[in-house]
């Protein structure tokens, strides 16, 4: 027999993120659906049973099948390193957390990076593969492959391939970023 409660939550959970997956407000969705915005909050909050009207309406609007509207999301594995379990080192100047065994078999180093006021810091390629993804805490520093660096300022992410020469380098004051180097 169907939960009628547990369909209800599948559906307010899908509308949620299928909505904020577009970057659309309540409201938005409401004037594209002619739903009322009450009527949409109470499906995203598991309180109103919609009709089938309501469902295409809505699967049309956030260009999905009703099916992915009403099935659940399989839950994906989440994975938990303790800070004690991860091992600390010292490479290029710069203090490393080594997460190893990741479900692809590769390794994780997490660091964050301290920049003085025009500090540069070239390092050598990693193994081919390896890529690096920074998001800049503070200041402003340039960073990437040594050919094609980037300035970056708080707030802004970066990938790049690290298998190749890379450079980070602080700009006028000093820089603080949060990298993730992953290994194959």
């Amino acid at each position: 027999m169907v939960d009628h409660d547990d369909v209800r939550r599948v559906l307010a959970a899908n509308l949620r993120r299928l909505r904020i997956a577009r970057h659309q407000s309540l409201s938005e969705l409401a004037r594209a659906t002619r739903i009322s915005k009450a009527t949409l909050s109470g499906i995203e909050t598991a309180r109103a049973n919609p009709t089938v009207e309501t469902l295409a309406g809505l699967a049309g609007a956030l260009r999905v099948s009703i099916a992915e509207l009403l099935e659940p999301l399989p839950l994906s594995e989440v994975r938990i390193v303790r800070g004690a379990q991860a091992q600390l080192h010292e490479r290029d100047g710069i203090s490393q957390r080594l997460i190893d065994e990741l479900a692809d078999g590769g390794s994780v180093a997490v660091s964050e990076i301290s920049l003085a006021a025009r500090q540069a810091r070239e390092l050598e390629p990693r193994a081919a593969g390896s890529r690096a993804h920074m998001f800049v805490l503070a200041g402003k520093l340039i960073a990437g492959p040594v050919e094609r660096i980037t300035e970056l300022t708080a707030g802004d992410y970066v990938s790049f391939p690290n298998d190749v020469p890379h450079v980070y380098e602080a700009g006028h004051q000093p820089a603080r970023a949060l990298l993730l180097s992953q290994s194959p």
